[in-house]
């Protein structure tokens, strides 16, 4: 193995090892696996995928055509480099903060003047020629193939510093509005938002900073364009991939701040919510949790028998991890044990309600359970009772008072 004169290569036996190169290619692959695993969720985590993604693909497509790696017959790389998607990197930007800050905010048709710059875009580069778009193509293809030989200068044209105003402004509209949520916010527990934010925030600068710092230093010195100068304007950009992976790691999704929390009013109808909550949790912490109630007795979620935490997460609008550090406060003791709590209830319910013929591992199926013996061994856990016992008592009323779920 040798260590090339810059410090940055590595080749053995004529192979390449090791490359800024090949760093922006591993951001790349990084960046795809990141996008499919976020585009499972709604909410900041779909845009987050949809964000790092397109920032990705004009990375590659970008890296192909300055470094001179493109050849003519790459049509698809033509034609996404005349669409000029950096249009488009302001408005997901801000969508990821806007549902960041405010996981109830939802988008109208006003919001549609967003992707006006683009669509305007679009429709020149259609309707430059509607009947001979091949040669069009075929044209565009050729002149980008000579842009690697052309200078830094080129960087600095009109387009470009329109399309990179844009972004530009999108960026310090939503670094205000994340001052802002910040500053209103500050009292609450809004330190994983803040992670999120702050960090695609900073990528988003550096980003911005490391292809103008580049350019301007190419300019200055005159240097002629070269796959590792390229390279290393992206490579912050790849840095910043690799830290949502990190966060990833730690926080899980991102979720957005639910502004329902900070309510300070407790109606009727959560007041046996709140039996239900150890003592001593913050004022935060309980309207959490009547909300994890209120949303699981109004939507009968433990009625379905693959109802899963992660599932709940998303109805709220919050991380797994969220759920399961404040359902830990709850008096059931977690996600499943309160299921199972509401599914007894139900059962309950049911067996004052049906008549005695009705077979209780029916009315089992009916409240959520999958098995028999499942259901035997958490109905008398929480009420000291068998199934039958208990049937037994509400028909011959032996019991002067039913048990009544807690």
């Amino acid at each position: 193995m040798q260590r090339g004169q810059n410090g940055r290569v590595f080749e053995y036996k004529g192979v390449l090892m090791f490359s800024f190169s090949n760093i922006v290619a591993l951001g790349c692959i990084q960046a795809f696996i990141q996008s499919l695993y976020l585009l499972r969720f709604s909410g900041p985590g779909r845009w987050l995928a949809a964000f790092i993604l397109l920032v990705s693909i004009n990375m590659c497509v970008g890296f192909y055509v300055d470094s001179g790696l493109f050849e003519s017959d790459m049509l698809l790389i033509t034609m996404w480099e005349r669409l000029n998607s950096y249009l488009l990197l302001g408005p997901i930007f801000m969508a990821f903060v806007m549902t960041m800050t405010n996981s109830a905010y939802r988008f109208d048709k006003k919001d549609a003047i967003h992707l006006l710059p683009f669509l305007v875009w679009v429709g020149y580069f259609i309707s430059v020629s509607l009947y001979e778009q091949s040669d069009f193509l075929t044209e565009q293809a050729v002149n980008l193939q000579t842009v690697s030989t052309r200078p830094f200068t080129e960087r600095f044209s009109m387009i470009s510093l329109v399309t990179a105003g844009h972004f530009c402004l999108y960026l310090a509209y939503g670094s205000w509005q994340i001052f802002m949520f910040w500053w209103q916010q500050r009292d609450n527990r809004i330190f994983r938002q803040l992670c999120w934010l702050l960090t695609v925030t900073v990528i988003c600068y550096l980003m911005m900073a490391s292809v103008f710092i580049v350019s301007v230093t190419a300019v200055i010195m005159e240097l002629d364009k070269s796959d590792k100068l390229i390279a290393l304007s992206y490579l912050s950009t790849v840095v910043g991939i690799f830290s949502l992976s990190y966060l990833l790691i730690c926080y899980g999704r991102p979720a957005g701040f639910n502004r329902a929390l900070v309510k300070e009013e407790v109606t009727d109808t959560d007041k046996g919510s709140a039996e239900r909550i150890k003592p001593g949790v913050s004022a935060q912490q309980k309207r959490l949790l009547m909300l994890v109630e209120q949303e699981l007795r109004t939507n009968k979620h433990h009625l379905q028998p693959d109802f899963s935490q992660i599932q709940l997460a998303e109805k709220l609008n919050i991380s797994r991890h969220q759920l399961s550090d404040v359902l830990a406060l709850h008096s059931s003791g977690g996600f499943y044990e309160l299921i199972n709590q509401l599914r007894v209830d139900a059962v309950i319910e049911e067996l004052i309600k049906r008549p005695t013929s009705d077979r209780l591992i029916s009315i089992a199926y009916d409240c959520g359970f999958n098995s028999k013996s499942s259901f035997n061994q958490v109905f008398k856990k929480h009420t000291g009772k068998t199934p039958s016992q208990y049937r037994d008592l509400v028909k011959t009323s032996k019991a002067e008072t039913p048990w009544v779920p807690k």
